[in-house]
């Protein structure tokens, strides 16, 4: 618990608390969601097969123009996603994060499109159960690395599509330990500039 509180108050200083002239910066919200790939489930050492499952977040950044650093941003970052066991019923992971972003957008010039990429730091608090009773959950610190295409529609709002790859590990559960949940994550969503 005390990685959880340590990781969230990391993300949020990061996201608010930069320097107090960050507030006359642009900043922007972000909802999105998508299917969630986990190829790679490990259990006491063994490699467990996932179905395809899902994902949702928001995040909230901030450009950091004002440090003289255009087209780099700085956010908090909330993502929920959830897997199923191939052939095991109701069997599921779960897993929410919540990440301090570092993120830069590349413009194209002329065209109302952008690419972006970045990687983050955080807990994500891991919710496990299987087919033969054991369930739980765990909060570790973990990490994540992302990119994307932007399109924006109005002076207000842009589109985008998004890759995140996203690693915890040392899970433990009851008698399980070092489970280890990544996630291949793909989302659409839409970035609202405040």
């Amino acid at each position: 618990m005390k990685k959880f509180v340590v990781a969230s108050a990391a993300a949020l200083l990061l996201a608010t608390g930069v320097a107090p002239n960050l507030a006359m910066a642009d900043s922007y919200v972000s909802i999105l969601g998508g299917p969630t790939f986990a190829p790679s489930l490990n259990v006491n050492g063994a490699k467990l097969s996932m179905d395809t499952g899902f994902n949702a977040g928001a995040r909230y950044g901030y450009y950091l123009n004002d440090w003289n650093l255009p087209n780099v941003s700085v956010e908090a970052d909330g993502l929920f996603s959830q897997s199923k066991y191939s052939n095991l019923g109701d069997a599921r992971i779960q897993s929410s994060s919540y990440m301090g972003n570092i993120v830069y957008h590349l413009p194209f010039t002329d065209t109302p499109f952008s690419v972006y990429g970045g990687a983050g730091v955080g807990a994500i608090q891991t919710n496990f159960d299987n087919a033969v009773g054991t369930h739980g959950g765990s909060t570790v610190l973990g990490w994540q690395a992302l990119g994307g295409l932007e399109y924006r529609a109005s002076e207000d709002a842009s589109l985008f599509a998004e890759y995140r790859f996203q690693q915890a590990h040392n899970v433990n559960v009851g008698a399980l330990s070092n489970i280890g949940n990544t996630s291949n994550n793909l989302s659409v969503g839409v970035k609202w500039h405040l």
